[in-house]
């Protein structure tokens, strides 16, 4: 009994003064899919951490809890990490919506936040020159940059000039809709539909019937992995003739690319494990040893750059004060699976990670995701059906 006391002590001791994490995810509802990639990645990156020596001389301690992708229970998961859990540092923050609810107590706790996810302009809005605030992850408007770069290639080569637009009706789906439909015309394509859905719902069986109607060369649809295989299943059933059918969620149904009605069906990644990049063959390989397989969601690596950048900034700081994390954070000039990270100015946030540049597009061909653009990265012909 002394002995397991004592044991008990020690262990205590060793963890007390130890820097803790808090990370926000979406570990069940519509954005899970996304939310466990990340956690795969997160606890990664904390063995390496670890095993490195940890950080401020004591192993890093990871709090992660399930904001369920929703609002209403992202408000209380967050509070308890900051006020009785009394993590460090704040990461994580995958859907926009839960990202724009927690931005009051965030701003109340002046909580350090390190955020992976959470694209909508509205967070931006609400982070804006936040100086204790880290974004990741491309803003939409980086995204839809890339993505008006495909459509254009697509006009010029391929013979596309009519868009149908689908998009989720909370804030990732629904925030800038009038400027993407601006921007399209800007470019040349006739938008021929702009059709609102509710994500998880799977009746698209209106929308696809208007779609069929107009009859465009893009259907363009902005939701969440709930709503790939029933708007894909709409299509075929309807056989809705398309040149491409393009989507945006954060991530795919599991098992999405052995489903038939995935052939041809396109979209954006930040990442691919086909990459050959050295960080990203690392990654996978890392990856690999300690789940058995590998993934296709970019939030995995993207969530372990995370947690390592952090961990590295805290180091270099010396301390858990914010100021000097915000000051080695913002240092940040290293190589990733994505490519280099370094912090700049976005529109509205002064602390922006990856932009336009990072993004590829791919298709799903074979039983995999294919890069089909940029060209230079395409490792097979893209697929358009007109």
């Amino acid at each position: 009994m002394k002995t397991l006391l004592m044991t008990v002590g020690l262990l205590a001791l060793s963890s007390a003064g130890a820097v803790k994490v808090g990370v926000l995810l979406p570990l069940s509802g519509a954005s899970s899919v996304t939310g466990q990639a990340a956690r795969n990645g997160y606890q990664l990156a904390l063995d390496e951490i670890n095993k490195a020596g940890g950080v401020l001389g004591k192993p890093l301690e990871l709090a992660i809890s399930d904001d369920g992708s929703s609002p209403a229970k992202a408000v209380p998961e967050f509070v308890k990490l900051v006020t009785v859990d009394k993590v460090d540092f704040m990461a994580g923050g995958v859907s926009s919506a839960t990202s724009i609810a927690i931005s009051g107590p965030a701003k109340q706790y002046n909580t350090f936040m390190a955020w992976i996810g959470a694209a909508a302009v509205p967070v931006e809005d609400a982070f804006a020159d936040d100086k204790y605030f880290f974004h990741y992850h491309p803003w939409a408007y980086y995204n839809f940059d890339a993505i008006l770069s495909y459509f254009r290639y697509l006009k010029t080569y391929k013979g596309a000039k009519s868009i149908a637009i689908a998009y989720e009706d909370g804030p990732f789906g629904s925030a800038g809709i009038d400027a993407t439909v601006a921007a399209f015309k800007k470019a040349g394509f006739n938008v021929v539909l702009t059709e609102k859905f509710k994500t998880g719902s799977g009746n698209f069986g209106p929308l696809v019937s208007k779609a069929k109607a107009a009859n465009p060369d893009i259907l363009y649809w902005i939701g969440y992995d709930t709503d790939a295989l029933p708007l894909a299943t709409e299509v075929k059933q309807q056989n809705l003739k398309l040149g491409l059918l393009y989507g945006t969620p954060p991530s795919w149904p599991v098992g999405f690319e052995k489903n038939p009605l995935a052939d041809n069906v396109a979209g954006l990644s930040l990442w691919l494990p086909s990459s050959p990049q050295a960080e990203s063959r690392k990654f996978v390989a890392a990856y690999k040893a300690k789940y058995g397989t590998v993934t296709d969601e970019y939030f995995a690596p993207l969530a372990y750059v995370n947690l390592k950048t952090l961990a590295a900034a805290i180091n270099r700081a010396g301390s858990t004060d914010k100021d000097a994390v915000a000051a080695e954070l913002a240092k940040t000039n290293v190589p990733t699976p994505f490519g280099p990270l370094t912090f700049s100015k976005s529109n509205k946030t002064q602390y922006q990670g990856f932009k336009a540049g990072n993004w590829l597009h791919f298709q799903f061909q074979g039983d995999a995701r294919v890069p089909v653009f940029p060209i230079k990265f395409a490792q097979k012909p893209m697929v358009y059906n007109k």
